[in-house]
């Protein structure tokens, strides 16, 4: 058994770490996953783990109406700024983690979905994880770009006192940290065009303008090589981060 263990919280069935998880046991870690929609139970801190990572859902992240456990997680992200644990936060995570910061979350009036081109800011380049995105990419104009997919229509603001670490399209809070090692998404690391194809099939959300479900799943699919390079060297950096932290 790994003395690594990362706890995962999923949000939803069909929204699981996917091959993000894969890379992360691929790295050294043991991923340890917990479903509150299924009644399991969420801890109160994070002894015995190493880090927590924060998946992605359909819910908002102040939806806790429908999702009583939100209020328990966003109090783990609290606890992971201060500087208990690292985390780190995809996409609905992300904005649970924003939400936990007092950052503005806002509902865009057409969703992202899709490819999108971002870019690493100066700040990712030196992080100790998401310089991995600029490691893995070709530099262009500002810092490295990347394919990168996105599945939200909630946008975050950036928390006061984070970085900002990569940007692009009109939502631009694309990665970003609080604190020494809360690390926030708005795209998704773990998800290929199989997961598109059934999120398009399963979420009502509209489709932005000139965009169909065939164009959605091929332009996933044609990134999809570049998309296993730069996201499998993400979840690496995170847990050579985790190990380095141990080590000391």
């Amino acid at each position: 058994m790994s003395e690594m263990r990362i706890l995962v919280i999923e949000h939803e069935d069909g929204a699981g770490p996917g091959r993000f998880g894969e890379w992360l046991v691929e790295a050294g870690a043991e991923v340890v996953i917990l479903r509150p929609y299924l009644d399991d139970p969420l801890p109160a801190g994070l002894e015995g783990y190493a880090a927590l990572i924060v998946l992605g859902g359909s819910a908002g992240p102040l939806d806790d109406t429908d999702n009583p456990w939100l209020p328990q997680v966003r109090e783990l992200l609290r606890r992971s700024v201060a500087g208990e644990f690292p985390s780190f936060n995809i996409c609905l995570g992300g904005e649970l983690l924003a939400a936990a910061t007092s950052a503005r979350i806002v509902r865009r009036a057409r969703p992202q979905i899709g490819i999108y081109n971002l870019h690493t800011t100066s700040a990712g380049e030196s992080d100790p994880v998401f310089a991995a995105l600029a490691d893995s990419s070709s530099p262009a104009g500002p810092g490295a770009t990347i394919p990168a997919v996105l599945f939200h229509q909630e946008e975050m603001e950036l928390p006061d006192g984070g970085e900002l670490l990569l940007t692009g399209s009109d939502a631009p809070v694309q990665g970003y940290r609080v604190g020494e090692f809360a690390w926030g998404t708005q795209f998704h690391p773990e998800t290929n065009s199989a997961q598109i194809e059934q999120w398009l099939n399963s979420d009502p959300l509209a489709l932005p303008e000139g965009k169909t479900h065939e164009s959605i799943k091929a332009e996933v699919a044609a990134a999809d090589a570049e998309l296993i390079r730069i996201n499998r060297a993400l979840a690496h950096s995170f847990v050579d981060f985790l190990r380095d932290r141990q080590a000391t």
